[in-house]
């Protein structure tokens, strides 16, 4: 096959390209491809290499000339002063190198043979210098390339890091000689967005129609939601990147189009797609793209990473360490731990390292360390110290600290990392997906001492020591800058990890082997192979079969085919159990909600409590019904409000290591605030100026105004004192549990209008063209702020929801059938249904026959079927889907849930009315849709269903306002406290309402509830 391989960097092959691990990864793989046959185009920048690269390959230019201009739209906000769109004019050559069977496209104009020192702009450069512009500048001329020089499909195109490249699944998904992969090397924030007036310009400067922009990210949540509480304060991390509306996600562009989305471990898969047990998971769970993800499990491969041949190929036992030691100044006796990477001292840890390792030497001066903080991007150009005090701490200590800043070669590395005993790569954020330089490391031997989180759960240092498969040791993971946390963990591994070096030398040993032979494991054939497989996947149209411990791992049960309930009960019932779904426990068991007893509720709800899933806990409480349950959701969280105008508040969980809550950030706050501390600490002296900060690859994060306010406290009780009420209508607090798992729990400063919220859909929540409006959507966050809940009632089967209600990303109860029906969204399930007698519907149209003239019919076939049958004279009416029948017989051939009848000279008012005299009661009769009248099964109407729903929820219509369009809805409306027709209403209905709201296309649902649900002393 031809495979081209599309990235910003490539420089395996000599590191004057090289700038990281994505360079080894882009390099190796492209070898491998070609070592086993196929067609290999490596599509890249020269960076301005071009003459030195001549020197040492044979470099040719190719008859390629593109002279195009590339279209800047640029934001005002970020580029004040110029111009809303002009052009660069670039004439984009191509250069040809021929190495190791993969033909490497150098691309060069006048932007891409930019900052050949560092290949990538400085962030800092963004809102002053165009230079910031050349990725971009890349993903035009390398696209262009590919379609002008390399469009002999079929083809797979494969692009490296997704900022780098997410125009290329949109362009060339609607060509069918190209199948696009896109592979996420480190994990960016998926939160990580581009001005949406740029990428709308240059898909239409390729011709792309789609994709539609709007539903990629959503609605941002509504401004005073938990939600956006937690946005702002996770804006002062790296996790997450606060964005206005004009701006577009550059990983759910990516996930939109790509036919694979590749990752480099496992854990890095699962991670990203999920971020399960981190900050962000909450807020992730409520974008389109984390439904996207879900729907589609077979496009995500975990194509893995590997360690170059030449490097497996030498031998650590060759190297004199000792030598090699007193090369580098190292004069200790004891153990020497190793770091090698590029310098980035937020996300690798490199701080807390250089914290932690000044503890240490303090302490014992028999320890060694090399540290190589690499920097710049030519192997000739001189390295500048990148961080003074580094150097500095290296300058204290001569013989035990050798620090390196500059590029080197694999022998060099190679002999250092032989010659140490231990590597340390305290990674945070869960940014770094795989770390060639750790499986270097431990492939040489060296124990790890690594940061335990998900994406590098492959190198086995999370293990407790006495397994037998341990390689090392690990440190909690971390979300914080410069983390005096991890700074003290780090040191105190540090310091076991010498003491077992000194004390149980088989110990040391074991891990030692194990490390050695499992970074031996991850060979760039494997990778390849893994990759090449999925490619001829794509290339045949067939998908994959993602393993159901995967999907059950993730926590996506409903994404399991039917028959994986069956064959994998087990491991299904235990992880439903775990999470304390008792949704997905009742589907694995084959049972009913009403068949769990009183254990089983007290189990399911102790799981969700224990995992911090307090949302879970609160809909277990109300399902159960245990006074119990209820107490214990109640108490976990106090707030109360003092007579001087401050606030109490007390936080009490058994599991809860470390709490805090999101304050405002005063007026007069710095930019970058300090990091948070857990409890008193002296002073620490800064690590990185202002100016090296600057220069660095690791723009510092905008705070969003929200802090996070450690409470005092400990033993799983927490307490603090505020000036004034927390943000926004609730107290929102960061949990870390004692676990690792971090996760976020509110409740609101005072209790809602209303606890239950029903609404219809066609007509009332659902606009003309059956959305749902970015302004409802904020309003039903709102909703789901306040602790209350949010019910669909409508006419429509089970059946005929499910698709519908997905969209709109609806997973709970569903009343449906006008109230037959009981639906479990979330789990595609059918809880209960009722049947209407095929005799009794019959005899109602013979009677309405018989006073009227001929009526024309439809019935819904029970579930499973769920069929819509009509006869012909529904006329317009007949939908793609339905089944028509000449023969009216055929109607009652199989069970049916309603009877539907249509007249074509009588209204639905007349006919409903007609139909009810004649019928006495023995049926129930409404209309919901212009000129169709529904025969149902007597007792059966909203009303009767929203009481049943609503008391396995734990509420009662007291607690309900509910909205409504059509005579049916006038049980519903009647059951709740405060019922409201929307202003396109049938006129019998907007008589009985307690309230008319806006019509279904002014949001009315919206209008009322950001009254009824507005925050104190707030604007609605």
């Amino acid at each position: 096959m031809h495979i081209v391989t599309f990235s910003f960097e490539c420089g395996g092959f000599d590191n004057r390209l090289m700038r990281g691990g994505l360079s080894p990864l882009v390099w190796n793989l492209s070898r491998e491809y070609a070592a086993r046959g196929h067609r290999v185009s490596l599509v890249t920048p020269a960076h301005g290499h071009l003459r030195a690269l001549r020197e040492r390959f044979d470099v040719r230019e190719l008859d390629y000339r593109d002279e195009h201009t590339v279209p800047l739209v640029l934001d005002p906000k970020t580029w004040p002063g110029r111009p809303a769109e002009t052009g660069l004019a670039l004439d984009t050559r191509a250069h040809l190198l021929r190495l190791d069977g993969v033909d490497v496209y150098l691309l060069s104009d006048a932007f891409l043979d930019l900052l050949p020192d560092r290949l990538y702009p400085p962030p800092a450069s963004e809102g002053r210098d165009l230079a910031y512009l050349k990725p971009l500048v890349f993903q035009v001329g390398g696209l262009r390339f590919v379609q002008r020089h390399l469009a002999d499909g079929p083809t797979v195109v494969h692009g490296f890091e997704p900022y780098y490249h997410y125009l290329l699944p949109a362009v060339l998904a609607g060509d069918d000689r190209y199948r696009t992969v896109s592979t996420v090397a480190a994990n960016a924030p998926v939160t990580q967005k581009v001005y949406r007036p740029q990428v709308e310009r240059l898909l239409e400067l390729f011709g792309v129609r789609g994709p539609d922009l709007d539903a990629l990210d959503g609605p941002p949540p509504a401004e005073d939601s938990p939600l956006a509480v937690m946005a702002r304060a996770l804006a002062g991390t790296r996790m997450h990147a606060e964005y206005g509306p004009d701006h577009v996600g550059v990983f759910p562009l990516i996930a939109d189009r790509a036919d694979l989305v590749d990752f480099v471990s496992p854990g890095q898969r699962d991670h990203y797609v999920t971020w399960q047990d981190t900050p962000l998971e909450a807020l992730f769970q409520s974008l389109p793209v984390a439904r996207r993800l879900r729907e589609r499990p077979d496009r995500l491969l975990a194509g893995g990473c590997g360690i170059a041949d030449s490097w497996l190929a030498r031998d650590p036992q060759a190297v004199d360490r000792a030598a090699v030691r007193r090369s580098l100044g190292l004069t200790g006796t004891g153990p020497v731990f190793y770091h090698a990477a590029r310098y980035a001292v937020h996300h690798k840890g490199q701080l807390e390292l250089m914290r932690a390792v000044e503890e240490v030497l303090a302490a014992d001066p028999e320890v060694g360390f090399v540290i190589r903080c690499s920097t710049g991007g030519g192997g000739d150009v001189p390295a500048a110290v990148a961080n003074a005090a580094f150097q500095r701490l290296a300058d204290r200590f001569p013989g035990q600290l050798h620090l390196e800043w500059r590029l080197a070669d694999e022998d060099t590395l190679f002999e250092q990392a032989a010659s140490a005993d231990f590597c340390v790569y305290p990674s945070k954020f869960e940014l770094d997906g795989f770390l060639i330089a750790q499986a270097e490391a431990m492939a040489c031997g060296a124990v790890p001492i690594a940061t335990a989180q998900r994406v590098t759960s492959h190198f086995g240092h999370g293990r407790p020591l006495d397994d037998p498969d341990a390689t090392g040791f690990s440190v909690p993971g971390s979300f914080r800058d410069d983390d005096p946390g991890l700074a003290r963990a780090l040191a105190e591994r540090i310091r076991e990890a010498v003491t077992v070096f000194r004390t149980a030398p088989d110990t040391y040993a074991r891990l030692s082997g194990n490390a050695r032979r499992l970074g031996r494991s991850f060979t760039w054939a494997r990778s390849a192979d893994l990759r090449l497989a999925a490619y001829e996947r794509l290339l045949r149209g067939e998908r994959a079969r993602p393993p159901a411990g995967e999907l059950v791992e993730r926590g996506w049960l409903e994404a399991l085919p039917s028959a994986a309930h069956a064959e994998h009960r087990e491991l299904i019932t235990r992880a439903a159990t775990e999470r304390g779904d008792a949704t997905a426990l009742t589907r694995a068991l084959g049972c009913g909600v009403d068949d769990l007893g009183a254990d089983d509720w007290e189990r399911l709800f102790a799981s969700a409590d224990r995992r911090g899933d307090f949302a879970r806990c609160a809909e277990l409480a109300r399902r159960a019904g245990l006074p119990d349950l209820w107490a214990r959701q109640a108490d976990r969280f106090r707030l109360a409000a003092a007579p001087d105008g401050t606030w109490r508040v007390r936080y009490a969980h058994a599991e809860a290591e470390r709490v805090e809550l999101v304050v405002e950030a005063p007026a007069a706050a710095t930019p970058r605030p300090e990091p948070v501390r857990t409890m008193p600490s002296a002073p620490r002296p800064p690590l990185e100026s202002v100016t090296e900060a600057l220069a660095s690859d690791e723009p510092d994060p905008a705070p969003g105004g929200a802090l996070l306010r450690p409470l005092a406290g400990g033993d799983g009780v927490f307490t603090a004192t505020l000036d004034g009420p927390p943000v926004g209508g609730h107290a929102v607090a960061m949990v870390t549990l004692r676990s690792g798992r971090v996760v976020w729990d509110t409740v609101p400063t005072r209790a809602p209008a209303f606890r239950l919220v029903a609404t219809d859909l066609d007509g009332t929540l659902l606009r003309s063209d059956l959305t749902v409006s970015a302004r409802t959507r904020r309003a039903l966050e709102r909703v789901a702020s306040s602790g209350a809940h949010h019910l669909v009632v409508t006419g429509r089967p089970a059946v005929a929801c499910r698709q519908l209600l997905n969209a709109l990303g609806y997973r709970g109860l569903a009343v449906c059938g006008q109230g037959a029906q009981l639906y479990d969204a979330g789990a595609d399930r059918l809880l209960s249904s009722v049947s209407l007698d095929r005799d009794l519907a019959r005899g109602v149209v013979a009677k309405v026959e018989a006073e009227l003239g001929r009526v024309e019919l439809g019935v819904v076939t029970s579930p499973p079927e769920s069929r819509f049958k009509v006869t012909p004279g529904f006329g317009e009416r007949v939908r793609h889907g339905w089944d028509v029948t000449t023969d009216p017989g055929r109607l009652w051939a199989a069970p049916i849930d309603k009877l539907i009848l249509h007249h074509p000279h009588v209204d639905e008012d007349r006919l409903a009315a007609v139909a009810q005299r004649l019928t006495g009661g023995e049926v129930t009769v409404v209309h919901s849709v212009k000129g169709m009248v529904e025969v149902l099964p007597a007792g059966t109407d909203k009303g009767t269903g929203v009481a049943r729903a609503a008391e396995l929820l734990g509420f009662t219509g007291a607690d309900t306002v509910a909205f409504g369009d059509m005579p049916n809805d006038i049980p519903l409306l009647a059951w709740a406290a405060h019922g409201v027709a929307v202003a396109n209403a049938h006129h019998d209905l907007r008589a009985m309402a307690d309230e008319v709201a806006p019509g279904n296309d002014e949001d009315g649902v919206a209008v009322v509830l950001e009254r009824l649900f507005a925050p104190e002393g707030g604007r609605p």
